[in-house]
């Protein structure tokens, strides 16, 4: 399989890059590395760093979008940036999935207009993993590609979150949520009201609102939200898991020494291990007619490998398939 992967976009600077696809390649002989950028640059840093044999191809892009730039940049003024080029690759069929750890809003416009949607998407979406209560995982959809929604939209991600559930998490028949602020079913604006009444006369595994509290408890596989709401909560999911791990790492210099301490570390680098974005890779954009992942803009390169083996995952459970059959063979009661 071979990934396309943006070279320029990363805040930690092309060598992060690099070296994530490195680490990518020597888990998974399987994955094939296009780096897209400026030829130069990563040539000058695949010296620096000292690679002796590079497994990897260079495709050249003399323009970068920056975080600044507005998301149709790359499609009027920069049309021979990094990720109108590696989209490119992706759209021509010389590469099979795209990776980008630069502009989001660049990355979803630029993967609309080249890749297009799958049959029968009304809108593309974003879906976010987060760790359970249970020691399991619950996908959150949409988490910013959306930011105003219509019932049917909302409904949409549902199906396309039980896809990836099935897929991707390998839950059978994975439990779907609307995010609300109550459980009742009355509870909500008429957006959120009539969204419920499509999925409660669906054939999804519906079992009603849920609260925002209750999203990482284990009880569903799929919350369901707009994207406005989804990118609240996963950059505030973020911060809020730094913070608890920077305040245990204190507490445990603090107080913890001899035999204890050790048993703490290595209980909290299980925690941290759980907690950390970087663990995921990025955020896929599903329902384009392609595989793009969106990596975090401060990755690292182990978040960079992750992504990497994240497309690679999406493509051989061949989600998109799944997706439009899905979307084609779902079912709700009049």
């Amino acid at each position: 399989m071979k990934v396309a992967v943006d070279a320029m976009g990363a805040e930690k600077g092309i060598s992060t890059v690099i070296e994530g696809s490195l680490a990518a390649i020597a888990e998974n002989p399987d994955i094939e590395i296009i780096l897209v950028g400026d030829g130069e640059k990563i040539q000058d840093e695949i010296k620096r760093l000292n690679v002796s044999k590079v497994p990897f191809s260079i495709v050249s892009a003399s323009q970068v979008v920056t975080m600044e730039d507005s998301a149709v940049v790359p499609l009027k003024e920069k049309k021979d940036s990094s990720i109108s080029v590696g989209l490119d690759l992706v759209k021509s069929g010389r590469a099979d999935a795209f990776i980008s750890a630069g502009n989001t809003g660049a990355v979803m416009a630029t993967s609309l207009v080249k890749l297009g949607k799958l049959k029968g998407v009304i809108r593309p979406c974003l879906a976010a993993v987060f760790p359970t209560f249970n020691g399991k995982e619950v996908l959150l959809v949409d988490v910013g590609a959306n930011v105003d929604c219509k019932p049917n939209h909302l409904f949409q991600f549902s199906v396309i979150g039980s896809v990836y559930a099935y897929k991707v998490l390998k839950v059978k028949n994975p439990r779907v949520a609307l995010l609300n602020i109550g459980s009742e079913e009355n509870k909500g604006n008429d957006i959120i009201i009539e969204t419920f009444k499509l999925l409660k006369n669906s054939s999804l595994n519906f079992i009603g609102n849920i609260e925002g509290k209750d999203i990482t408890s284990g009880k569903v596989e799929v919350v369901v939200c707009d994207g406005f709401v989804g990118n609240i909560i996963l950059k505030f999911a973020e911060g809020f898991a730094i913070t608890t791990l920077s305040i245990m790492d204190k507490e445990a210099k603090r107080s913890m020494l001899g035999m204890g301490s050790f048993l703490f570390r290595r209980w909290f680098k299980r925690i941290k291990l759980s907690l950390d974005y970087a663990e995921y890779g990025g955020v896929p954009l599903l329902g384009v007619n392609g595989i793009c992942i969106i990596a975090h803009g401060a990755s690292s390169s182990k978040a960079i490998k992750n992504a990497i083996k994240a497309s690679y995952r999406f493509s051989k459970v061949g989600i998109n398939r799944s997706i439009e059959n899905a979307l084609r063979g779902i079912k709700v009661k009049v």
